[in-house]
């Protein structure tokens, strides 16, 4: 997750099970696996937002899938 603002109060990236708090700098990152090496889920990164008291939060995100997505749900062509 990509930190696009600065935020003056509240607005942390937090992952209970491991006691981490992430705070919202502009221009920083943060990555982590969602799953172990076996595919698995990892619990222990179930993570959420902390409400932003002052100011505002803007991220972007980039998922990594484990395997290629092309041919799971093709595209079809709208037609309108």
């Amino acid at each position: 997750m990509f930190y696009l603002s600065d935020v003056t109060s509240g607005g942390a990236t937090v992952f209970p099970a491991l006691n981490l708090s992430v705070t919202p700098i502009k221009g920083s990152a943060v990555f982590w696996y969602n799953l172990q090496q076996d595919g698995s889920t990892d619990s222990r990164l179930i993570h959420g937002a902390c409400p932003v008291l002052l100011g505002n939060k803007w991220v972007a995100n980039k998922w990594i899938r484990e395997t290629a997505q092309t041919f799971h749900n093709p595209c079809h062509e709208l037609r309108l």
